[in-house]
């Protein structure tokens, strides 16, 4: 299994912080905003997929950085590898949405794939770690199409991001992307671990089935080709499961999201929406 990291964005709501590098490369907390992300991902590299650290056998292999037109940068920053981390790159020519992005990683991985969004950060070891070790573990327990890492927000957060719908058994039904009216939920759908909406975190587990979907999803009102499509072709031709998140994660967009993570990762208390 090998990890797949989308990270071409350019950062337009970055302001100043990418007047002069791409968004990957923003710094946060003194490391680069890619360097986050595959932070998560060395230790199951490390120690395999249990949750437990002491689990023996590699679970992932490396990770392939899908780039845009500041492809080069990030290439030179990084080079090969990353703290032992095997990289691997590739292009996505035109930013065409995220099922664009991992479909033009397809030649560089064999098997599974456990995908990371790249701006997204997630709370620090133990659990940022064994949320990547959980979504593995249970891919490769079940053969699941897709695993989902999930978590349960607010109405108004939920709208930002993909809001999944699971039925009665806890399977996914659908991902609706960025709703402007929330989706019902699904019939017999159970609404465990608190209220408000269940909403996609930006890492998944997915099968090599998730190759063909990609490639099968056109584009949406955006112009993108959504993963979210992608996800909700495989729940109606196959299994789409989830787990859910431990700790806390937010989205680095701009600013102020930046500021925030800061503080969370000092021990601080992040003001405003987690989930921006």
């Amino acid at each position: 299994m090998q990890a797949v990291l989308p990270a071409a964005g350019r950062g337009t709501r970055m302001g100043p912080l990418t007047a002069r590098r791409p968004k990957p490369l923003v710094p946060v907390r003194g490391r680069p905003l890619l360097a986050h992300a595959l932070d998560a991902v060395r230790p199951v590299v490390e120690s395999g997929a249990s949750e437990t650290p002491r689990a023996s056998g590699t679970a992932v292999s490396g990770a392939v950085v899908v780039g845009g037109d500041h492809g080069d940068r990030v290439r030179d920053r990084f080079g090969d590898s990353d703290r032992g981390l095997p990289l691997t790159y590739v292009e996505q020519p035109e930013q065409r949405g995220l099922a664009d992005a991992l479909a033009c990683a397809e030649p560089a991985v064999e098997g599974p794939v456990v995908h990371l969004n790249a701006d997204n950060v997630f709370g620090p070891a133990p659990r940022g770690v064994a949320n990547v070790r959980r979504l593995v573990a249970r891919q490769r327990a079940t053969d699941a199409d897709a695993v989902l890492l999930v978590e349960r927000v607010p109405p108004e957060a939920a709208r930002r991001v993909g809001v999944v719908r699971t039925d009665g058994d806890g399977r996914v039904v659908d991902v609706v992307e960025k709703p402007d009216d929330l989706p019902p939920e699904a019939h017999g759908a159970r609404c465990t671990g608190g209220s408000g909406r269940l909403v996609q975190t930006g890492r998944f587990a997915f099968s090599p089935g998730v190759f063909d979907a990609c490639r099968a999803v056109g584009r949406g009102d955006t112009g993108e080709r959504e993963l979210s499509d992608a996800i909700s072709r495989l729940a109606r031709e196959g299994r789409v499961e989830t787990v859910r998140l431990r700790g806390w994660r937010r989205n680095v967009n701009t600013p102020r999201d930046r500021a925030a993570v800061e503080a969370r990762l000092l021990g601080g208390k992040a003001s405003g929406d987690p989930h921006r």
